[in-house]
């Protein structure tokens, strides 16, 4: 036996065994499994062939060794093999889902007015705004034709008339729009609903002008358990805060809390939480989940004396923990948290050892069966990493209390350990955040202290507010007016915290750098485990110095381009570039544009404008952006080292580089044949496409000859006249028409 002198330096010295963790085995390879099937080029058949063949020779060795040898574990052939059939198994699975459409699905009506029938699946997306939803279609009405199908849409409703309007999961209804492909990307890096889409195999969304354009038709589709339960607990929960709670920022902070309700909360406090790294408490997740479960078995602990009563006490968490995940829409996080939690408690119950990291990979095994696309969903990935950094990284931070410690160190210890699992899940989860919205937020590691302590003790008012209104209004308010209370904590701590400078930084890392990353952490904490200091030291030193290396020398730095568009919905920006200035033309027409521009700044690599130039955007916005020049609405004419811009008449512009020459103007009747008017790359607003607007382009494009124009066209441009400009572009080679999901790039 090792001399060791207590069980914790045993442990130590004992080899690492991945005996207890069968599942981190399993999903290791169903991981492997669904990157193959979703990165590797090959046919569903192909995919299908290797199930077909590892699933031969697993039956082949397991009859085998049944005959030769029986011994109690399984050989490594048929180990192998069985390793390779999830693996096929899986890579056939995602790739069929994430490439393959019904073959009579919607695709052949898109570009057209419907009419939907069908199912809403999962739980609408509804506020003031407009709202949106998924739908199981199984009718589409085009032209007095009467289609069945099966296939999938996201219909979006864009009216702010919704008060009234009531969708819930499972009903059946008839939707009238436009039909359209799923747009993607606006700009580089950014959010592509395209992708997102795929993932949830849907190609096309629906656009509806009004709720007066949804028809509720037929018998709800709802299980039992979802209607008799579900939808009660549900609509009971949101009256009661509806009722308790006074309409403002505190009573959609509570909805956001207990539901994951975020589509009401304005864009200033969302923005706050965001800075600070602490909107993952509008999210339900595992902390959530997490605090109920703990609720709950603190309230059943009496029941759990006697075995029957355990097992009582057993079947009562899951059917609450069932309904909770239910009414908060049973997203990936939410699921992987209550299968942690039915796990854990099953084992207490049953008297068995269980190991949470095993539990984890087994709850990520069960939500990727259902679907296994979740993999690339960011909220699975950051949710998995935080609870793994909590489970590794954490223990290696604080050690564990002393019993009898007195009054002021054992509240010093709850400090310092709350400080240290905020930190060790920042650790965790920081770089997926960077690599998937570019930000680092560089307080919040301070902010989620207090945030997240008074959102937990709003939510631990909540739960007593709403088992007391059942009985007794008067009794639940006390814990109403608590929450209340908390909530404006909790937004005044995230406002508090993101108005500090450089609340969070613009980041970006790639692929090959998050997995650096990674890979150091996880070296770091191996050798930490093993005690093997100077490993350590080495594998840190040698990881530190291939990320800055590989972020210098072997990362990609393109020029930065001359001339880029940026698209902001049905607005447009500009940055051009002469290499030593940049000038931004255009900002949009809201304050959170800013951040997109920003973005493609750090995106392209272009330095930050020295100067922003007013064209449609209100001079308002114009001021605040930090720029040394502003020229707004009634300025004429700017002057800098490399770039000169004029203003000859409104809606006019025209600017002069060391490379090259821009001209922007806004409608045909303002174009003129002179030399102010020509220019290298031209971008031409327009609001009707006649015969007149026809002959002034082709007048004024014989004259000014532009290397490149860009036609823009109006917000109420007629379908007929965006039709005829199609034709002309085509008659016009160097003419082209702006896309919302293409830039523009002149290097």
């Amino acid at each position: 036996m090792p001399d060791v002198k207590n069980i914790n330096d045993l442990r130590q010295s004992l080899p690492f065994s991945s005996a207890p963790y069968p599942a981190v085995r399993l999903l290791v390879v169903v991981i492997f499994g669904i990157v193959s099937g979703t990165s590797i080029p090959m046919p569903l058949e192909g995919w299908m062939l290797g199930s077909a063949l590892s699933f031969s020779l697993l039956l082949g060795t397991l009859l085998f060794e049944n005959i030769k040898s029986k011994g109690p574990y399984p050989g490594f052939l048929s180990a192998l093999s069985y390793s390779l059939f999830v693996l096929f198994c899986f890579a056939a699975y995602s790739s069929s889902r994430l490439n393959y459409l019904p073959s009579n699905g919607l695709l052949p009506f898109s570009g057209k007015t419907v009419l939907l029938y069908g199912c809403v699946d999962g739980r609408p997306d509804l506020s003031l705004k407009g709202g949106s939803w998924f739908m199981d279609v199984e009718e589409v009405f085009d032209n007095g034709r009467q289609v069945k199908l099966h296939d999938r849409a996201k219909v979006i409703l864009r009216s702010t008339a919704l008060r009234g309007f009531e969708l819930h999961y499972g009903d059946m209804v008839r939707v009238k729009g436009k039909l359209d492909l799923i747009p993607e990307a606006a700009n580089r890096g950014e959010y592509n609903p395209r992708e997102a889409g795929r993932r949830k195999q849907v190609a096309v969304q629906l656009f509806c002008a009004g709720p007066w354009l949804v028809q509720h038709e037929g018998e709800s589709k709802l299980n039992a358990f979802d209607h008799y339960i579900v939808l009660p607990v549900y609509n009971y929960m949101i009256k009661s805060i509806e009722k308790h709670f006074p309409d403002g920022e505190e009573r959609k902070l509570a909805a956001g809390v207990l539901f994951g309700e975020k589509e009401n909360m304005s864009d200033e406090v969302f923005e706050s939480f965001k800075l600070t790294g602490t909107a993952h408490i509008l999210a339900v997740s595992g902390l959530n989940v997490g605090l109920l479960a703990l609720a709950i078995h603190i309230c059943l602990q009496r029941l759990k004396v006697t075995m029957t009563g355990r097992l009582v006490a057993l079947v009562l968490f899951i059917v609450m923990l069932l309904v909770y995940s239910a009414v908060t829409g049973n997203s990936s996080s939410v699921r992987r948290a209550a299968t942690m939690s039915l796990l854990l408690v099953g084992g207490e119950t049953f008297g068995r050892k269980t190991y949470p990291l095993n539990s984890l990979a087994f709850a990520d095994f069960l939500i990727l069966l259902i679907d296994p696309l979740d993999l690339f969903n960011p909220g699975f990935l950051m949710t998995n990493a935080a609870v793994l950094a909590i489970l590794l990284i954490y223990p290696r931070l604080v050690s564990r209390q002393r019993k009898g410690s007195g009054f002021l160190k054992s509240s010093g210890y709850i400090l310092l350990s709350s400080f240290m699992v905020t930190l060790s899940a920042i650790i965790g989860v920081s770089p997926i955040i960077a690599f998937y919205f570019g930000t680092f937020s560089l307080i919040s590691f301070l902010a989620n202290i207090p945030v997240v302590l008074f959102s937990n003790l709003l939510m631990y008012d909540l739960v007593p507010m709403l088992l007391l209104d059942l009985v007794s209004v008067y009794a639940a308010s006390f814990f109403a007016a608590s929450s209340f209370f908390f909530a404006g904590l909790t937004l005044k701590s995230a406002f508090f915290f993101s108005t500090l400078p450089f609340a969070s930084i613009n980041i970006r890392p790639d692929a090959i750098q998050v997995y650096c990353y990674y890979v150091l952490v996880g070296s770091v904490l191996f050798f930490s485990y093993r005690k093997a200091w100077g490993k350590l030291a080495v594998s840190t030193l040698l990881g530190v110095n291939i990320l800055f290396w590989y972020s210098f020398i072997l990362s990609s730095h393109p020029a930065a381009p001359g001339i880029l568009t940026v698209n902001l919905g049905k607005n447009l920006a500009a940055l051009i570039s002469s290499g030593s200035e940049t000038v931004l033309i255009d900002a949009g027409r809201a304050s959170r544009d800013r951040k997109r521009i920003e973005g493609q700044l750090d995106e392209y690599g272009i330095t930050a404008p020295k100067a922003v130039i007013q064209f449609y955007s209100p001079d308002s916005l114009i001021a605040t952006l930090p720029a040394f020049h502003h020229m707004q609405h009634d300025s004429t004419k700017l002057s800098l080292s490399s770039m000169v811009i004029v203003r000859p008449e409104d809606k006019v512009l025209k600017l002069w580089s060391r490379k090259r020459t821009l001209l922007m103007v806004s409608g045909t009747g303002r174009l003129k044949e002179t030399e102010l008017y020509k220019a290298d790359i031209a971008f031409l607003w327009i609001y009707r496409f006649g015969e007149k607007q026809q002959l002034q382009i082709q007048s004024w494009l014989n004259y000014a000859h532009p290397k490149r124009c860009i036609l823009i066209p109006g917000s109420f441009l007629s379908r007929t006249d965006l039709t005829t400009m199609q034709h002309f572009v085509t008659l016009h080679p160097g003419i082209e028409i702006r896309n919302k999901t293409r830039q523009v790039v002149v290097e």
